[in-house]
């Protein structure tokens, strides 16, 4: 019986301290290569022809050893590049970081690691150095100066390894590729997992034809430090031909196994445990087992034996997958290996909405934090630019805030520069008006001839989608639908809605009706409703009710195509939710409705929604109108002014606020008779350029309105 390692919990050591960790697997390359096989038998037919000229090549490697004719000692130098994949998140690690890996594994090939010493003495003798070295390379394959470090923006940083495309990879003949992520799983079934449990795999030499971009190391970016950088020498290891010490799988600890090697014993292998930090006996297999081994999975990885190394000398001398073509004087000197000539930056930039990266639409009076993620080489010297209405705080920093005041689109570039040249890059922002559709009591239940004002459908991957329906309706004769009998598995739709203003319509409410039946009882259908602070530019999730709760009290399980009665659908208070609380107080929100089809089989049942209710409580916009309250000129380059009309003797108050609600104009408190008044904000022209509220109150009612300083 086969053993899930993905159901174990274990304890790794990364980062100088240990961390506890679900469902880690630390290698996955025998599943990786067994896909391969799968899909291709013809690729299982050359991987072992091949296999078989290179297991002659070693044991005529050992022959000459053996015979005292090894020739003169040669170095196995490795051209490698890092592909960082990356979102803007912790993923996008540091060149430093690729450095002190590479540094971790020319030590391990060395046999230079400070634990050395340690190693038992069964098998210390084993280990010899290598002579294998892995550099950057410091030309790509265009003949560009290169760090050997290439930072690319890509989703697939979470990481299909059934269904991956290589997108980056250089020549893998001249070029050893690692491609940096931030999670690995196995197969489209699996996908998403919850980060990380695939530390890392890659393909033995002769799985994939020479060339091919597949032929390459995947890594999960967590396991770069401390001993868990050796899963790095593990990973490439593989790649120049070793087995685990414990066979041709990914699940030690199950049965007796071999790699192939003579001075490796048998063994079961171990996960995560180095019992005793000795030799063994211990799983029965031999007297002694090299738990120490960079090819186990044990905690205590420190060698490679002579076997072992003789087998990756081999395998870079093999033409097989053109491992011998990466060692060749010709190809070090292609891949400049040993330059030294600092390159010119390659530039690259993210904004920042809040705490939400790679926002590129906002409010117009909102600001974006843009951010210099340029790579190749330092940079010295930035500019930040616009075409387009856009003010920016900092022009020259690493980080600065810029704020587009008007509608439209903007173009925000970054120049980045050193000694050795500059590039720019550039992204578009678009500014979408900050004036909420609706500032008042807004009610919908689709009664109109198609889609109502305001409103928009997202058919993000084609196919049916959001579409009036009059065939059911909680009020009326009309709702909104999914067909989900027609929607393939992993269909996406979204329903968005128009803006809101909350911001002056405190205790407003927003509810909405569904009804939803689900097809079978492993249905998966996800239904999400979002929000928006910043005009859509970046979305939240506030509600996500399990695929049961969407059918309990509404349609529940069956394989008839559901059309409900008006009872059959669920009133839902999104401002309930805590989740929605920041959004309270909040000018220009926007309210969407995600719906995702079944992963598992797809076309399913459908999903209705109707009476959508913005409800703004009496009171607060019956004020604004009753005194003629004005905010103006807004936007203003300097002086705003308060205007209102009182009919009777009032006390009232003002300040202003900045957007986070920090006072930065002290409170006025005044009794006033009637008539008409104006009273000056920012009468000194103290407020930097920016958005503030300014909060008025007359008699215990408030009014709250944003300013916008340029």
């Amino acid at each position: 019986m086969k053993k899930n390692i993905l159901a174990l919990s274990v304890c790794l050591f990364v980062g100088g301290s240990f961390i506890k960790a679900q469902s880690i697997q630390p290698c996955n390359t025998m599943d990786a290569m067994d896909q391969v096989f799968a899909k291709d038998p013809a690729a299982k037919i050359r991987y072992e022809k091949e296999q078989a000229e290179l297991k002659a090549a070693y044991e005529a490697y050992e022959q000459s050893l053996l015979l005292h004719k090894p020739g003169a000692a040669i170095q196995y130098t490795v051209p490698i590049v890092f592909h960082i994949m990356h979102l803007n998140g912790p993923e996008n690690i540091s060149d430093a970081t690729c450095i002190n890996v590479l540094a971790s594994v020319n030590s391990d090939f060395a046999k230079a690691g400070a634990d050395v010493p340690t190693i038992h003495a069964s098998f210390a003798p084993l280990y010899i150095n290598s002579d294998i070295k892995v550099m950057l390379a410091h030309k790509d394959p265009s003949g560009n100066c290169t760090s050997g470090i290439v930072h690319h923006y890509n989703t697939n940083t979470d990481w299909n390894q059934a269904a991956q495309p290589y997108p980056y990879t250089w020549n893998p003949t001249k070029y050893l590729n690692i491609y940096i992520v931030r999670s690995i799983c196995a197969s489209t079934a699996t996908c998403p997992t919850a980060g990380g449990t695939i530390v890392g795999y890659t393909y033995k030499p002769g799985t994939w034809p020479s060339g091919v971009a597949q032929d390459a190391i995947t890594y999960n970016y967590q396991f770069l430090a401390g001993i868990s950088a050796r899963s790095v020498t593990h990973e490439i290891g593989h790649w120049l031909n070793l087995s685990h010490t414990f066979g041709n799988t990914n699940n030690p600890g199950v049965t007796c196994g071999d790699d192939g090697l003579s001075d490796t014993p048998v063994t079961k292998g171990y996960f995560s445990t180095c019992p005793g930090n000795n030799a063994g006996p211990f799983s029965g297999c031999t007297a002694t087992e090299n738990i120490e081994n960079i090819m186990d999975y044990s905690s205590c990885p420190k060698m490679f034996t002579t076997m072992q190394t003789n087998a990756m000398r081999t395998a870079l001398g093999s033409a097989v997958s053109g491992r011998n073509n990466l060692i060749s004087a010709g190809n070090l000197t292609a891949t400049d290996v040993n330059g030294v000539t600092t390159c010119a930056p390659i530039a690259d930039l993210y904004a920042l909405s809040g705490a939400v990266a790679n926002v590129y639409t906002v409010c117009s009076g909102g600001t974006l934090t843009f951010n210099d993620i340029s790579y190749n080489a330092a940079v010295t010297s930035r500019t930040w630019t616009s075409i387009g209405a856009a003010t920016i705080a900092n022009p020259n920093n690493a980080s600065t805030g810029i704020t587009f005041p008007t509608v439209g689109t903007v173009t925000i570039t970054i120049t980045s520069s050193n000694a050795s040249g500059s590039s720019s890059a550039s992204k578009v922002v678009t500014v979408v008006n900050g004036v909420a559709n609706y500032a008042t009591t807004y009610q919908e239940s689709f009664e109109g001839v198609g889609l109502p004002a305001f409103w928009s459908v997202l058919n993000v991957t084609g196919g049916t989608t959001w579409q009036q329906s009059t065939v059911a309706a909680s009020l009326g004769s009309n709702s909104y639908y999914i067909n989900g009998s027609i929607d393939p598995a992993n269909a996406i739709d979204i329903l968005e809605s128009p803006s809101y203003d909350f911001l002056n319509n405190p205790g407003a409410t927003y509810t909405f009706k569904y009804a939803y039946a689900r097809q079978n009882a492993t249905n998966v259908d996800q239904f999400i409703v979002q929000a928006s602070k910043d005009c859509g530019g970046s979305w939240q999730n506030i509600y996500l009710p399990s695929n049961v709760t969407l059918c309990t009290g509404s349609g529940g399980t069956t394989t008839t195509p559901f059309i409900p009665t008006a009872a059959q659908f669920k009133l839902y208070t999104l401002t309930s939710i805590p989740t929605f609380n920041i959004y309270k107080t909040q000018p220009n929100v926007k309210i969407r409705f995600y719906f995702a089809e079944s992963s598992v089989g797809g076309f399913g049942n459908n999903m209705f929604l109707d009476e959508i209710n913005f409800t703004a409580p009496l009171g607060i916009n019956e004020l604004t109108k009753s005194i003629g309250f004005n905010l103006f000129p807004n936007p203003s380059t300097g002086v705003a002014n308060i205007e209102f009309n009182l009919s009777d003797a009032s006390t009232i108050k003002y300040s202003v606020s900045d957007i986070v609600g920090r006072i930065v104009e002290q409170e006025k408190n005044l009794t006033l008779a009637t008539g008409h008044y104006t009273f000056p904000v920012n009468e000194n022209q103290k407020l930097k350029t920016g958005i503030y509220i300014v909060n008025f109150e007359m008699n215990g009612q408030h009014i709250s309105r944003k300013l916008i300083i340029e």
